[in-house]
């Protein structure tokens, strides 16, 4: 005796029993043919692009003059004029 898993996309909560084994395999047949046919909803990242995907996210900050310190201490006097 197993158990399968299926989850959708509705509010449904609902649990059928098979007796017949035949049929049993049938449906998992059917099944395994549906899941290989979609390709999955969420892609996992790769590792090899991981620093690619970190330098576009940095990259607005990498072409910058002013350093780190200096545009600290421009958003900490801007904050200061606004009371």
């Amino acid at each position: 005796m197993g158990q399968v898993l299926v989850e959708i996309p509705q509010k449904v909560n609902r649990s059928y029993h098979v007796e017949d084994s035949a049929f049993g395999e049938q449906l998992l047949d059917d099944l395994q043919r549906y899941e290989s046919d979609q390709t999955p909803a969420i892609v996992p990242p790769r590792r090899n692009s991981l620093k690619e995907d970190g330098d576009a996210v940095l990259g607005i900050w990498s072409d910058r003059e002013e350093t780190a310190n200096e545009i600290a201490q421009k958003v900490r006097k801007d904050n200061r004029k606004v009371t």
